[in-house]
């Protein structure tokens, strides 16, 4: 028996996998093979001290731009933006180095808020109204031409900030539930997508992170330290945060023909219970918690861990909710989850188990 491991040459050169990928595709693998091998040679502190060199090169030539006073107008600001994005697109294409991977990380971030702030101080008075137009507009062109995920993770998450602090200068309270409602959808085509591109995780994150930071930023601002007069009831996105977690779990069982099933009965009156009297913020943590076991996703998992403490803690600080109605709805959602489970337990489906 011959236990030796076939290295990708091997595999390449052989006969079969000759008639089913052409000469060019072949090279294309072994060049790129040949770039990870290179990279994977860089000892851990050589890659630390370039990244640190990078962003220090970044802010040196920002810097310079401010010193000689080039980026004092707005125009020119938007001008010098622009630069920075398409020279951060340009080198994350012809590199992967770690210096430069960096650089152009660095010059994506700078040139994103050189357009935004020379956006505003141009056309709209320094208005969030229109920083929020202009970054949808960076984010929908940058996005899809910049491969680097942190970029890909922090664009749509400040565009979903910058919605919020609209929402609250406008005082349109009722967008706030169009915004969980769109988050929400968002969160669950990405996650529920079956061929999801390599192009998309970021985005998987960042719509999962939006959801309960919107949710905690409502109850930051109902605390002493900023206080906002969001007195609007709480329900619309309660039941839309139900809805979803009801359809979750058709998709997760496998469709309606399961609707007979006790286990999942139990969890769509238990989440409509949920729905009825609690918080949003415990039905986004649930349903995190849900999807990062059901795809063993353990940044997901790790999210919805972080987001209870988190949450409980500003909700039960929140000055628009009365204490007997705060405790009511904690202790109230707690019971209810210990009971499903003591059932669940008790009942320890094959679905449920595993």
């Amino acid at each position: 028996m011959n236990d030796s491991i076939t290295t990708i040459e091997e595999l390449l050169a052989h006969p079969k996998v000759q008639g089913l990928v052409s000469q060019e595709d072949a090279e294309r693998i072994a060049e790129s093979l040949g770039k990870s091998e290179l990279a994977s040679k860089e000892p851990m502190y050589i890659r630390i001290l370039s990244g640190i060199g990078a962003w220090f090169t970044a802010a040196f030539l920002i810097l310079f731009l401010g010193i000689s006073h080039i980026v004092e107008s707005g125009m020119g600001a938007i001008i010098c933006g622009i630069i920075f994005l398409v020279a951060a697109i340009i080198i994350a294409r012809s590199s992967k180095a770690a210096f430069l991977s960096q650089l152009s990380l660095a010059l994506a971030l700078a040139g994103n808020i050189l357009v935004l702030g020379g956006a505003a101080a141009e056309f709209g008075r320094y208005e969030i109204s229109v920083v929020l137009i202009t970054h949808a507009v960076v984010c929908a062109v940058v996005y899809p031409l910049y491969a680097n995920s942190i970029y890909r993770f922090l664009a749509p998450t400040a565009l979903v900030a910058l919605a919020t602090a609209w929402i609250v200068e406008e005082e349109v309270f009722v967008l706030m539930h169009v915004l969980i409602g769109a988050e929400t959808l968002l969160s669950g085509i990405l996650l529920l997508r079956k061929k999801r591109p390599p192009l998309l995780t970021p985005l998987v994150y960042s719509a999962a992170t939006m959801l309960p930071a919107t949710l905690l930023f409502m109850n930051l601002t109902q605390m002493n330290i900023w206080r906002t007069d969001f007195d609007g009831p709480l329900w619309p996105s309660s039941l839309l945060l139900a809805g979803g977690l009801i359809y979750l779990y058709f998709h997760l069982a496998g469709g309606l023909k399961r609707l007979r099933e006790p286990w999942l009965i139990l969890a769509i009156v238990s989440t409509i219970l949920l729905g009825i009297f609690t918080t949003p913020g415990i039905l986004v943590a649930v349903g995190l918690l849900i999807v990062g076991y059901a795809f063993g996703d353990r940044i997901l998992t790790a999210l919805s861990y972080l987001f209870v403490p988190c949450f409980l803690v500003f909700f039960y600080y929140a000055l628009n909710v009365d204490l007997a109605n705060k405790s009511w709805v904690i202790a109230g959602s707690g019971v209810l989850l210990l009971v499903v489970r003591w059932i669940v337990g008790r009942c320890q489906p094959k679905e449920v188990a595993t």
